[in-house]
C-alpha cells in the first residue's frame, strides 16, 4: 500500500477542498518542513505534521502543545498527508471526513537531533525534533507508548532547553493562523442541530432587529486600524435562515424574497440550523455592483454579506467584528457563488479610496476593530463615498416638454423633523420607458398644495403626496441646501420618504 492510499481513500476530492494525494508538490531544497493545523472537527485539536520520506507524517494532539516540559500531551498517529497539505487552510465540508475548519496554526522547518535521522527515530518510537517555527521553537519529544484501536499513541512534550517556559501558554497566547490571522473556528454542524425545533425566520430576525447603520464620513475621519470593505450599491437586506426556511427582509421590513428568488434559493442551501446574515443584494456590474440592474430580471443578482449576527442559538452581536467576520467566512465556505463575503480592501484609506475611484465603486465602509453590532446608526461604521449620493423623497414632478405622458424631472425633498424641505430637482438619468413609468405611478398621487417647505414657484410643477424614494448622485450641496448637478440612479422601494434625512460628513458645510 502506498504512503498516501489511506489518505486518499478517506476523502472525496470532488467535494473537499483538501489537496488530492496525486497533486504534485516538488520537494524544496533545504530543511524539512513542519506545520501544525488547528482543526475544529468534532472536537478542537491540533494536527502536528512532520515532513518525512516525501509526505507529512501526522499526529492528532487533542490539547495542543505545551512549553512546560512536565506536561506530556497525547498524540495519536494518523494517516500520512501529501506535502501540499501544508498549504491547506479552509473548511472541510459538512459530511466529509474531518469536517470543520482547519487553520495553519504554526509552520516552519525541522530536523532530528542529531540531524538526518527522521525515519530511523520514528521506527524506534522516539523522535527528537528541533522545531524552528513561528510559535514552536527548540527541541521537542515524540515518544510512542502503545497502539489503541490500530492507531499508535505517542506523547508529545517539550525538552528541557532554553526555549522551555512552564509559565507560557502558547495555545492561549497565540490562537491565530500564521497564514490568514484567523482565530475563530467552527466545527461541523451536528445532525441534531439541524433536526432540532427552530423559530420561524421572522422570529429569528426580530431577535437581532434593528440593523446597524453607518455614518457618512470623510477620509480624514477613518481610523488607521479600521477594517475596510467595499461599499456596495444595492438593497440592504437581512436574511434569517432557520430550520431549512428563510426570510429576506429590507431594513424597513419589506419582504425581498419574491423579488430575488435566486438569493433565497442559495440561502436555503446553507448547512446551518439557525443564522442571521446582514449584507447587500447587488447586481454585477462596474465596481462589483450596479443599482440600476437590480430593477432588471435579477439574473445577475448576488448577496454580498458583511456580517453574521446569529449562529445556531448564539447571539453574536456582542462579539468583536473580527470574530463575526471569521465565523461568516466559515459559514459561507463552499456556499453557492451568488452568496459572497463582502470584499475587504487593503488600507490605508487613501489607497483604498483611490482603488474605489479607479474601479467605479460607490465608496468604502470603515469598521472599527473590536466593535460590537449596534442596532442604530453608529460611528463604529463609517461610510466614505467616492461621489456624493443621497436618498430623497419624491414630492412632485414636471412633465416632459414634448407633451408625452412622461416626466421631465422629479422634484425632491429631505426630511427635517416633522416636515419635508425642498432639495431641488433631477432631470437626467432616465430612460424613455422609465419617464413614462414614473408619470404613471405619480399621477394618481397629485395634490394641489406643495407638500414641502420652501417649494419654488414653478408654473409646470405637479406636486404629489410623498410615497416614493429616489436615489440620486450629485456633486455637492449648495449653500442654500439644494442638490448640485444631480443624476437619477433609481427608486428605493426598500426605504420610506420619512427616512430621507440630509446626509453630510461631520463638519461639512451645507
Amino acid at each position: 500500500m502506498g504512503k498516501l492510499d489511506v489518505y486518499g481513500a478517506k476523502r472525496d476530492f470532488q467535494v473537499t477542498p483538501e489537496p488530492p494525494p496525486d497533486r504534485p508538490r516538488p520537494r524544496r531544497a533545504g530543511p524539512l518542513a513542519f506545520m501544525i493545523h488547528k482543526h475544529h472537527a468534532r472536537r478542537l485539536h491540533y494536527d502536528l505534521r512532520l515532513e518525512m520520506e516525501g509526505a507529512l507524517a501526522s499526529w492528532s494532539v487533542p490539547k495542543g502543545p505545551s512549553y512546560d516540559p512536565g506536561v506530556k500531551r497525547l498524540a495519536v498517529e494518523t494517516e500520512d498527508h501529501p506535502l501540499a497539505y501544508g498549504e491547506f487552510e479552509g473548511r472541510i465540508p459538512d459530511g466529509e471526513y474531518g469536517a470543520g475548519d482547519s487553520l495553519v496554526w504554526d509552520r516552519g522547518t525541522w530536523d532530528t537531533v542529531p540531524p538526518g535521522q527522521a525515519v530511523q527515530q520514528k521506527k524506534k518510537g522516539h523522535i527528537r525534533a528541533a522545531l524552528h517555527g513561528e510559535k514552536l521553537r527548540g527541541e521537542w519529544h515524540l515518544v510512542r507508548t502503545r497502539s489503541a484501536g490500530g492507531k499508535p499513541q505517542w506523547l508529545f512534550f517539550k525538552a528541557k532547553d532554553e526555549a522551555a517556559d512552564p509559565r507560557y501558554d502558547v495555545i492561549t497566547a497565540r490562537p491565530e493562523s500564521v497564514v490568514s490571522g484567523r482565530r475563530v473556528t467552527r466545527g461541523p454542524v451536528a445532525a441534531k442541530t439541524l433536526r432540532a425545533a427552530h423559530p420561524t425566520p421572522i422570529d429569528l430576525l426580530l431577535r437581532v432587529w434593528p440593523p446597524m447603520l453607518a455614518t457618512l464620513a470623510t477620509e480624514e475621519e477613518v481610523r488607521p486600524e479600521d477594517l475596510l470593505e467595499v461599499k456596495y450599491d444595492g438593497f440592504r437586506a437581512l436574511a434569517g435562515v432557520s430550520g431549512g426556511k428563510m426570510s429576506l427582509q429590507s431594513r424597513n421590513g419589506l419582504d425581498l424574497g419574491p423579488r430575488f428568488p435566486a438569493v433565497t434559493a442559495a440561502l436555503r442551501e446553507l448547512v446551518v440550523g439557525e443564522a442571521v446574515l446582514d449584507g447587500e443584494v447587488v447586481a454585477a456590474g462596474k465596481g462589483g455592483s450596479a443599482f440600476e440592474a437590480l430593477h432588471a430580471d435579477g439574473s445577475r443578482v448576488s448577496y454580498a454579506i458583511f456580517d453574521l449576527l446569529w449562529l445556531d442559538g448564539e447571539d453574536l452581536r456582542e462579539r468583536a467584528i473580527e470574530e463575526r467576520r471569521e465565523l461568516l467566512d466559515s459559514l459561507l465556505a463552499g456556499a453557492p457563488p451568488n452568496l459572497q463575503v463582502a470584499e475587504e480592501v487593503r488600507g490605508p484609506v487613501g489607497k483604498a479610496m483611490a482603488r474605489a475611484r479607479r474601479e467605479g465603486w460607490e465608496g468604502i465602509v470603515a469598521k472599527q476593530r473590536g466593535s460590537h453590532y449596534e442596532g442604530r446608526r453608529s460611528r463604529a461604521w463609517l461610510k466614505v463615498k467616492v461621489a456624493a449620493g443621497q436618498e430623497l423623497a419624491v414630492v412632485g414632478y414636471t412633465p416632459i416638454k414634448r407633451g408625452d405622458r412622461a416626466i421631465g424631472a422629479l422634484l425632491l425633498a429631505v426630511r427635517e423633523g416633522r416636515r419635508f424641505v425642498y432639495a431641488g430637482k433631477v432631470g437626467t438619468g432616465y430612460t424613455d420607458a422609465l419617464r413614462r413609468e414614473l408619470y404613471r405611478r405619480l399621477e394618481p398621487d397629485r395634490v394641489e398644495t406643495p407638500p414641502v417647505e420652501g417649494a419654488p414657484r414653478m408654473r409646470d410643477a405637479r406636486w404629489v403626496t410623498p410615497r416614493l424614494v429616489a436615489e440620486v448622485a450629485f456633486t455637492e450641496w449648495t449653500s442654500d441646501g439644494k442638490l448640485r448637478h444631480p443624476s437619477f440612479k433609481g427608486l428605493r422601494d426598500d426605504k420610506r420618504p420619512e427616512e430621507c434625512v440630509r446626509e453630510q460628513p461631520r463638519g461639512a458645510r451645507s
